[in-house]
């Protein structure tokens, strides 16, 4: 607090609790979200309410002197506070437009394929290895030119380096990699730059490696050999074959490199596995779309081309498109990248058509990412403890639940697998290491980040980084339409927002948001039931529901029509959804009918003991409608209806807290707009005047007032404008004018002695007596 304080006599320290009010708890106590409070209104957390005090000073009392409420109007529980920007931040992960995209997974072969994921083979020398007699392993020569081709479009990756140096010291080195990350490329570039780009071979046929240990086997020395393992042939491969194929390899002078996935036998084959890891997908795609493009003009150029036009295109059209750029930040597999630059590349298209050809082709993409992963694919032996619906419940769960503890997602997909949604699911021991990839999958654990998280049950949380956040709505769309009927899925997301955790509601709700697209009527009925629940928590997840829904434009028609209708109805927990859904982010959208809906909630007597309508109206302010919002309390004040006239003094408190940005950090936001003819002085002092009146708000309103002064001793503008309101505020209120006159006298000079503006105050005060 701004000015010197003196101590204090014993008799006065109520009054410098009443005044010295640490900022912080004042926010919490009075404010809407954050900055203006928890939601507990006109008292303390503990449950007490605002009572007259013998000498005129509003005081908490016992909760026992509180008015009895009808059953309906009580919450039986707590609520978490929202900000309404994280909301909007973490609907618009599930529900945003063109953000990053995490697609597909296609081998491309064939004489034109280059790149990441797939080798061009041009004319192939094919000559038979004999194995037992039984000629099934063969292998193939790549063209050098070939080869070379595909090393003109190659972006280096990370592990290139470490690569070559296990070449260089052994004969037989495992590179692993997920399907379609580029490692079959990676390996072949490195056996190129090891024995030449005329000596590099992929060998076939290879049903186990022993095939390749028979006596009739022989490959020609000199070359080097690329093998691609299967799941089946690498689950069968032992620590004995390798060093026994290294041996053989090093006497017939080649080299050879295993391509598979080896992340889980890692520990099995220590020296001889190098994790592949791709180029980033930016990079990728610049490589490979220059060479596509190589030799082209691509800007029309008046003269001789030199070559710029291509990087201006590759560089600024095509890699800082916003959905485009949105798409590789969320790091695609290299052979995703190369089917977006096959449909860049044929036709060079700029501007508005290149964005409808990717606007065409990402969702599809999409899609097919998301049916892969739903598609339950045996393989490891820790998801055999799972059935194929438990194992596609808990991908559809990492979706809906970004973000919370993979225990909530596991207990979510138990729910979901068992069509169990009364009861609790039994878990077992946390979900950790291979049984957790074994669940996720390798095209799901690439999408995700696991996020240590120790205060969490399991210590881990899955969310889906930036960028890769699109597949979210993938998975829950092919949900819908190919593995759950809409009625299961609504019925079990709701049954996770009567029984889940605050995030795991939220999340929820979200989800049901999206659904509306699909069936906006079936969304309706579940989101109307939700909204009628007696708990507040499951009301403000409805809220979001309705948040979630208004964000999609086809849907807003929708929306308002029944946010009319259970505004202007008589049941009270569809209204005090209303009050929500406005103070969660639907302000934003709707100030004006915000206004009018919001004082229609606040002549619900339940509202005397929510929050809900004051939230609302913040969110209408501080969302640039401060004109709107003051004028509109003023009306509030006239209104014959207490309700109503309580709801615009508990704004006008929460707003009072609030203060104007620097370099005018001194300044209560609200004078602050006063001095700029933003709202009206008198109008403040209306507001100011009931606020200061009322039982319900006159406690800390004074307090504020008094913070107000304090403040602005020594500030010559804003100490003008206090003792403008203030003159507003007494003036022809001979009640408020001895309230003001008890507050300077016993509260605020014991505590401020030296402050010059309190004298003003008295001389104001003096003047109005006469």
């Amino acid at each position: 607090m701004i000015g010197q304080h003196v101590p204090a006599a014993a008799g006065t320290e109520r009054d410098l609790e009443n005044l010295l009010h640490d900022v912080s708890d004042e926010r919490s106590a009075d404010g809407p979200f954050g900055d203006p409070g928890d939601g507990v209104l006109d008292g303390s957390r503990d449950g007490s309410t605002v009572t007259d005090s013998v000498d005129g000073e509003d005081e908490p009392g016992s909760a026992e002197e509180a008015p009895e409420e009808s059953p309906e109007e009580e919450s039986d529980e707590s609520e978490d506070l929202l900000d309404p920007t994280d909301v909007l931040r973490r609907l618009a992960g599930l529900l945003g437009g063109s953000g990053g995209i995490d697609v597909g997974d296609v081998q491309v072969q064939g004489q034109n394929a280059t790149g990441h994921g797939a080798v061009a083979i041009g004319t192939v020398n094919l000559t038979t290895a004999r194995s037992d007699g039984a000629g099934r392993v063969w292998f193939e020569t790549l063209v050098e030119a070939s080869v070379r081709e595909t090393a003109s479009g190659y972006a280096s990756t990370p592990s290139d380096q470490r690569l070559d140096h296990y070449l260089q010291h052994q004969h037989l080195v495992c590179l692993s990699g997920s399907v379609g990350s580029g490692r079959f490329t990676s390996a072949t570039l490195a056996v190129a730059r090891r024995h030449g780009f005329d000596r590099v071979s992929v060998l076939g046929g290879v049903d186990q490696l022993s095939d390749l240990l028979g006596a009739g086997a022989s490959l020609p020395a000199g070359h080097g050999y690329v093998v691609r393992l299967s799941e089946v042939v690498l689950r069968a491969v032992d620590g004995f074959t390798l060093v026994a194929l290294a041996a053989r390899a090093a006497t017939a002078g080649t080299t050879m490199v295993l391509v598979g996935d080896f992340s889980q036998r890692k520990h099995d084959f220590v020296g001889h596995v190098v994790d592949h890891r791709p180029a980033p997908a930016a990079e990728v795609f610049r490589a490979q779309l220059r060479h596509q493009l190589r030799g082209q003009c691509v800007g029309w150029c008046t003269d001789t081309c030199d070559g710029r036009c291509l990087e201006r295109y590759v560089d600024l059209d095509c890699a800082g498109h916003p959905l485009l750029s949105a798409y590789l930040a969320g790091e695609p597999r290299p052979s995703e990248v190369l089917k977006v630059v096959a449909t860049i590349a044929p036709t060079v298209p700029k501007a508005g058509a290149l964005t409808e050809r990717l606007e065409q082709f990402l969702p599809l993409q999409l899609r097919e990412r998301a049916v892969e992963i739903l598609h339950v694919r045996r393989g490891g032996e820790e998801i055999d403890g799972f059935t194929d619906d438990e194992v596609r419940a808990f991908r559809l769960s990492c979706a809906v639940l970004a973000g919370q503890p993979v225990a909530e997602m596991h207990e979510a997909a138990q729910r979901l697998a068992r069509r169990d949604f009364h009861e609790v699911t039994p878990i077992g021991a946390p979900l950790r290491g291979s049984a957790l990839d074994a669940l996720l999958g390798p095209t799901l654990s690439q999408a995700v980040a696991r996020v240590p998280d120790a205060r969490v049950p399991g210590g881990c949380r899955i969310d889906f980084p930036a960028g890769t956040e699109s597949i979210r709505s993938a998975l829950l769309e092919v949900a819908w339409t190919d593995w759950w009927s809409p009625g299961q899925l609504l019925d079990w997301l709701a049954d996770l927002i009567r029984g889940g955790l605050p995030p795991v509601r939220q999340a929820a709700a979200g989800a049901i948001g999206w659904s509306a697209t699909r069936d906006v009527q079936a969304a309706l009925d579940t989101v109307g039931e939700l909204a009628r629940e007696r708990r507040a928590g499951v009301r403000q997840a409805a809220a979001i529901v309705l948040v979630a829904m208004a964000m999609q434009p086809t849907l807003r028609y929708r929306v308002r029509a029944e946010l009319d209708q259970w505004a202007a109805g008589p049941a009270a927990h569809l209204q005090d959804t209303v009050a929500r859904a406005y103070g969660l982010g639907l302000a934003r959208l709707w100030p004006d009918a915000a206004l009018a809906q919001l004082r229609q909630v606040a002549q619900a007597r339940m509202q005397r003991r929510n929050n809900s309508v004051v939230r609302g109206l913040v969110e209408v302010y501080q969302n640039g409608h401060a004109a709107s919002v003051v004028p509109a309390l003023v009306d509030w004040t006239a209104s014959a209806d207490p309700e109503v006239q309580l709801h615009a003094a508990r704004t006008l408190r929460v707003l009072a807290d609030r203060w104007a940005e620097p370099p005018r950090e001194h300044w209560p936001q609200l004078l602050h707009l006063v001095d700029h003819g933003t709202i009206r002085l008198v109008d403040l002092a209306v507001l100011w005047a009931v606020a200061l009146s009322l039982p319900g708000t006159a406690y800390r309103s004074w307090r504020t007032l008094g913070f107000w002064l304090d403040r602005a001793d020594r500030q010559p503008a804003v100490a003008g404008h206090c003792l403008e309101l203030v003159r507003h505020v007494i003036a022809g209120q001979p009640a408020l004018r001895h309230r003001l006159d008890h507050q300077l006298h016993h509260v605020w000079r014991p505590v401020m002695p030296h402050k010059d503006l309190l004298d003003d105050v008295q001389r104001l005060i003096d003047e109005e007596t006469r």
